[in-house]
């Protein structure tokens, strides 16, 4: 491998991994490979420059970090700690003495962790230090051209998810049917999966044939950076002839394009995390920024997905399984809402908040499909995935912090509404369901202000108690059907003039004036507020 200066590794790994305790003057200092420090004797060998692993060094041991100085200093070499950033200043004393660039470790992080990261940073360098790594330049569509350019076929880069990151795009490529499905989705099509996901691919070193039935033939090249995979290249050709010579260019083109895959990663993950952590504490409104956006890129929509009532993939109901079963299911699929946004063209932000996952989808640059066809295809994805069904709510287009937390408050009581309903699994408007919501929050308001009643419900409910009638329920369906007795007696399963007569007893007991408009609305009010969420309340 290609050694990298100290302070570039410490850089790529920032983020809580690591950090320079002690410089040990790290700005001439170049690494070129880890070593785990468990037994010095074995170090005879190791050639200057690399960093040793200290695995199982507690540093309040002064004499074992006395000797895990000593042996680093005698072969030119770095060390690697387990201690937090602020160590005690008698540590910091001993290792600033040694003149040793010691680095230190999350205590949290596994060594393995520390060691693969490493080695596959140090190798994604050296792709572009070796003779003509660095020839192609530019960013993966860049380097989608030029190969395409040098072999003559159609080029394609995919990540470990199947999503097509970048593609060439020079005039005249060969194309067929799967390649022009997987561009227009950015994703390898499903029918197209068996093939891409062989284990041939992902196991060999050199460049495997592929010819699917209908397609035109392929070479693919697995990219790796150390031992994580990438993704992978995969180049469509005109005829089998034209794939033949080209797995030394392809074998190049793929150490070039890990190095952009990794840092393209990073990048990638710091800037979801910081979307994800910026509508987090948005919906949480903990900004307390007023309208500014708080971080969130607005104009967007908000999406809201809850496990739907009574329905996990035909199995048993939503209350049923552990609540660790329900969220981690529910991380699960704010995955999959983040790889469908991105795959789509999306930048989105994600959060889960109590068992609800949110998702804000900008509309500013935004994807190469609808909001609406991008949640379809979610919930289809997390049925077949997760074997669970969702039930999705997603608002209008705002541009707010303030707009966006009523988007939320709207979206909770939708999802609230459906899940009492026992609605089906999919996906909801909640402008499409905002009589319902202005209903449900006007019967919520009735319920919780006495001010607001006139007490003739409970004058009904403690007559229905006392004297075995039901005057609650047959005045409640009477009234959510408009007026329409036969339409009322046929729930109510009795006759339509029995209907006539409770009526009638109704207004004579409690002085119940249903001619009156305004006693009708009222009525209906305070019965549905008696009635509470699980009881069918008014419509329209």
């Amino acid at each position: 491998m290609t050694a990298m200066p100290l302070e570039q590794l410490v850089e790529a790994l920032r983020g809580g991994v690591i950090s320079l305790l002690s410089d040990g003057g790290a700005a001439e200092w170049r690494v070129g490979g880890a070593e785990l420090l468990d037994c010095p004797e074995a170090l005879g060998t190791t050639a200057p420059g690399h960093l040793l692993l200290g695995v199982g060094l507690d540093v309040a041991d002064r004499d074992a970090l006395d000797t895990a100085l000593r042996t680093a200093a005698d072969h030119s070499c770095a060390l690697a700690v387990k201690c937090p950033t602020s160590p005690p200043p008698e540590v910091s004393a001993q290792v600033a003495k040694s003149g040793v660039p010691v680095l230190a470790v999350d205590p949290q992080v596994p060594w393995t962790h520390v060691q693969r990261l490493v080695t596959t940073i140090l190798a994604a360098r050296a792709a572009v230090a070796e003779p003509g790594g660095g020839a192609t330049g530019g960013d993966l569509f860049s380097l989608a051209n030029a190969v395409a350019g040098i072999v003559g076929g159609a080029v394609a880069i995919m990540d470990t998810q199947q999503v097509v990151v970048a593609y060439s795009n020079l005039p005249d490529q060969p194309i067929d049917e799967t390649r022009r499905r997987g561009i227009l989705g950015r994703r390898v099509p499903e029918d197209a999966l068996g093939n891409h996901l062989d284990r041939e691919v992902w196991v060999s070193d050199t460049v495997v044939r592929r010819h699917r039935a209908g397609d035109l033939p392929r070479t693919a090249m697995v990219i790796r950076a150390g031992e994580d995979v990438l993704g992978s290249l995969w180049v469509a050709f005109p005829d089998e002839a034209a794939a033949s010579d080209c797995g030394p260019t392809l074998q190049e083109a793929a150490r070039v394009a890990a190095l952009h895959m990794l840092a393209l990663r990073r990048q990638v993950d710091a800037e979801q995390e910081s979307r994800d952590r910026a509508l987090r504490h948005a919906l949480e409104d903990r900004s307390g920024q007023g309208d500014r956006p708080g971080g969130v890129r607005l104009p967007a929509v908000l999406i809201g997905l809850a496990e739907a009532v009574g329905v996990r993939g035909g199995e048993e109901s939503w209350e049923a399984g552990t609540a660790a079963r329900r969220r981690a299911a529910l991380l699960r699929a704010l995955d999959l809402a983040v790889l469908d946004g991105r795959s789509l063209g999306y930048e989105p932000a994600a959060a889960l908040l109590g068992e609800r996952v949110y998702v804000l989808l900008p509309t500013a640059g935004s994807g190469s499909v609808s909001t609406g066809v991008l949640l379809n295809h979610l919930l289809d994805r997390v049925r077949h995935s997760l074997h669970r069904s969702f039930t999705a709510v997603d608002s209008p287009t705002v541009g707010t912090t303030s707009a966006l937390l009523a988007a939320r408050r709207d979206i909770d009581a939708a999802l609230d509404h459906l899940r009492e309903r026992c609605a089906r699994p999919g996906a909801y408007h909640s402008e499409d369901l905002r009589p319902e919501l202005v209903l449900r929050r006007l019967v919520g308001a009735v319920r919780e202000n006495a001010e607001l009643r006139t007490g003739i419900a409970e004058l009904l409910r403690a007559h229905d108690a006392e004297h075995a009638t039901d005057y609650c329920a047959t005045l409640l369906t009477y009234l959510r059907h408009f007026g329409d007795v036969a339409a009322a007696s046929g729930e109510l399963h009795i006759h339509q003039n029995t209907l006539r007569l409770r009526l009638r007893r109704a207004e004579q007991l409690f002085d119940v004036s249903l001619a009156d408009p305004a006693r009708r609305l009222l009525l209906t009010l305070e019965l549905a507020a008696l009635a509470g969420p699980s009881e069918p309340a008014p419509s329209g």
